[in-house]
């Protein structure tokens, strides 16, 4: 189950392959350790029961659902601005904390939240003594190698136009699938909650 739903795309892999595009293969790296410890804190609040607290109050999931996608949003207009800058000036901008932006972007992900109250809701009666360990680790682990994965893939042609790194209408492109994906958590957690 985990693996279907890390494989289908979202937040996380909007924001990978946007550290990708932006700062290369190595941030994508770093994003992908930031989204495994993401993935880490989502198990032990569901493993916790404090998941199921705030997912189960319409409040808390709205304003959590409102933060994700306001940073999203901030994040495609930050890619889109950024390559135009680095086209204009003709060279590559310093990398910000790519470990952070997995993270954050990682946690208010609502999707997450419900998808891990769920899987432990269904787990926890099965988990006793060193599981209790083992199954966030092991899942915090999956997310990032598959996200690493993706990050090399995004990186691995040595043709400019496969490139996600060197590519910039791929990047353009990914700057605006971040902002529809952020309007989208918008409108429908305004709809949701209203």
């Amino acid at each position: 189950m985990h693996l279907i739903a890390l494989t289908s795309p979202g937040p996380d892999t909007a924001i990978v392959i946007r550290q990708v595009s932006l700062y290369g293969r190595n941030e994508g790296f770093k994003t992908a350790v930031g989204i495994g410890i993401g993935i880490y804190l989502h198990c032990l609040l569901a493993i916790n029961g404090i998941s199921l607290i705030i997912t189960s109050n319409e409040l808390y999931k709205f304003i959590i659902s409102i933060i994700g996608s306001v940073y999203i949003m901030y994040l495609g207009i930050n890619m889109l601005i950024s390559k135009s800058e680095n086209i204009n000036n003709d060279s590559k901008s310093t990398p910000k904390n790519s470990i952070l932006i997995g993270l954050i972007t990682n946690v208010f992900n609502v999707k997450a939240f419900l998808f891990f109250v769920s899987l432990f809701s269904f787990l926890i009666e099965d988990m006793i003594d060193i599981y209790f360990y083992i199954f966030p680790i092991y899942f915090a682990l999956t997310s990032s190698l598959w996200f690493i994965f993706l990050s090399y893939i995004f990186t691995v042609s040595k043709n400019k136009a496969f490139n996600m790194y060197s590519n910039k209408y791929l990047s353009s492109i990914m700057s605006l699938v971040l902002c529809f994906i952020a309007l989208f958590i918008l409108i429908r957690s305004i709809y949701e909650y209203y």
